[in-house]
């Protein structure tokens, strides 16, 4: 019966592999190389399509989206990377019970493999959802860990007496190939603001950009100082630094703690080694 099992599922996917065909060749293509299991995705779209996630789903997603557009560093085209999201949350399911059930026919008496294909596609969504926020708090820290420096820069630019608008844009481009959220969203401003948009606009779209309360109190602290500019500017961001110094040094401090505790277990496996080493040669002698 468990094998019988095995070729269904294992026929079942082929089929909505051949059933997805060349269909969804278009729109893979934009999102090439950003997400994993490429050769299912097909089939996972099709399965999103048929069973219609996007609509019936589509109040429970919003905040998917708004993480997924955070993550990714995408204005447009939200939809589509978090279509692209759900898909390989699928695919990876699929891939699962695709080697389970290959395991299972290997040994058609034993049916673990199955069980624990079922409870692995039930834990896949909790670890890909919880892993998509992880990624959203590390950019969140990130961010607020490089912001004090970029503000003690443009400080110094404008006390030198360049305009905050220049300023802020030299800040921006001495590290445009760096591959860090903060930077990526102020070269996306810089863009902003040299093809024509105004200061204040592109400076709320970095800030709903980032959407840190951090970057918030920092461009507000700007467009405030905008028009009065010079000495006060300079001074309100000195002042708005140091708080932000303040929570650098409680981030460094967080990281510092959870890079030790990482180290506890591999410290307690080589202790156990050590003992072993040493205890076992002595246990022989009794």
């Amino acid at each position: 019966m468990v094998p019988i099992i095995s070729v269904g599922i294992i026929v079942i996917l082929l089929l909505i592999r051949l059933l997805a065909g060349k269909k969804y060749n278009d729109f893979l293509k934009p999102f090439d190389g950003t997400f994993q299991f490429a050769f299912i995705a097909p089939a996972s779209l099709y399965i999103i399509d048929a069973l219609q996630i996007m609509k019936r789903f589509s109040n429970k997603l919003s905040s998917v989206q708004r993480k997924v557009a955070i993550v990714y560093h995408v204005e447009t085209s939200v939809q589509g990377y978090t279509k692209m999201f759900i898909a390989e949350m699928i695919s990876t399911i699929y891939a699962i019970f695709i080697v389970m059930a290959i395991l299972n026919l290997a040994r058609p008496e034993d049916f673990r493999f199955i069980i624990f294909g079922l409870i692995v596609a039930i834990i896949i969504p909790l670890i890909w959802f919880r892993k998509l926020d992880d990624r959203v708090e590390r950019r969140r820290l990130s961010i607020i860990y490089e912001l004090p420096e970029f503000s003690n820069k443009v400080a110094l630019l404008v006390n030198a007496g360049e305009t905050v608008t220049k300023a802020i844009v030299d800040c921006a481009r001495m590290k445009e190939n760096e591959d860090h959220p903060l930077y990526e969203e102020l070269n996306d401003m810089a863009l902003k603001i040299q093809n024509g948009d105004s200061f204040n606009k592109a400076m709320e779209i970095f800030s709903k950009r980032c959407g840190i309360q951090e970057v918030s109190s920092f461009t507000t602290t700007i467009l405030l100082n905008y028009r009065r500019g010079g000495e006060h500017l300079s001074l309100a961001l000195r002042e708005i630094s140091r708080e932000l110094w303040e929570k650098r040094k409680i981030i460094a401090k967080t990281r510092g703690e959870e890079a030790s505790s990482k180290l506890v277990f591999p410290m307690v496996l080589t202790f156990a080694a050590i003992l072993i080493v040493i205890a076992y040669p002595a246990l022989r002698m009794f």
